[in-house]
């Protein structure tokens, strides 16, 4: 099956400074002496997954999730990763995740499993604008530090393809924490350009993971799986 793929290999650093260009352009010098500087890490270290869409929420994940790219553990890194993307290929219902290396983008993840996430329908328009943005709040740790009191975690984003919009998520550890819930809301509608702002609380809403249909049964075969592979490797 045919899907996205990620080529960097050989690929300059791209600074913060050129970021919001989303469309490879001829750098600077000033651009190009940024690019010989070591990047400061990350506080965390992030994956970008592809996922294809299938009509059946019991589908095995395996033959449909796909790791694009592993370790991203610096903003350069991000940029190179995310300006060079083939976003325009990204088929119909199919999504990409950027997600904590370690956590998988699905409800049966054991750091998922209790969580939730914001989801936002946003005009084709703005839709890679405001993918971008909720991107860097994301990995410059701007919605964590909302949540530090709160003993809450941010585990990733999701951009999924539409026919007149995209659907984009942050999802959280914690789906029963009503304070956690309310501080990553209001990070996300506070810190995005006004322009990209939703204009009312109808066009996004939040869903606990366990409140959709199939996240019972997928949480049933992924432990019935574990101890499957225990008893293996006894």
């Amino acid at each position: 099956m045919s899907k996205p793929t990620l080529r960097t290999t050989g690929l300059d650093s791209v600074s913060e400074d050129s970021a919001a260009d989303l469309t490879p352009t001829r750098k600077t010098l000033h651009q190009n002496i940024l690019g010989k500087l070591r990047p400061l890490p990350l506080q965390y270290r992030w994956a970008v997954w592809y996922e294809k869409h299938s009509e059946s929420s019991s589908a095995n994940f395996d033959d449909r999730l796909y790791l694009l790219y592993e370790d991203i553990a610096d903003i350069a890194t991000f940029y190179r990763v995310y300006n060079n993307y083939p976003w325009e290929k990204v088929k119909l219902r199919d999504t990409v995740h950027i997600f904590r290396k370690g956590t998988k983008p699905i409800w049966e993840d054991p750091e998922n499993v209790n969580g939730g996430c914001w989801t936002f329908r946003v005009p084709k328009a703005k839709s890679q604008s405001f993918f971008h943005e909720i991107a860097i709040l994301c990995l410059a740790n701007e919605f964590q530090a909302a949540l530090e009191a709160e003993h809450d975690h941010v585990l990733g984003i999701s951009t999924s393809v539409r026919f007149n919009s995209d659907v984009i998520s942050v999802w959280n550890k914690s789906g029963s924490n009503p304070k956690a819930i309310k501080a990553l809301e209001d990070t996300i509608i506070q810190r995005l350009s006004p322009d990209l702002r939703p204009p009312s609380d109808r066009s996004y809403f939040y869903k606990r993971h366990d409140e959709h249909e199939g996240f019972k049964e997928a949480v049933e075969t992924a432990e019935a799986k574990k101890k499957e592979e225990g008893k293996g490797a006894e």
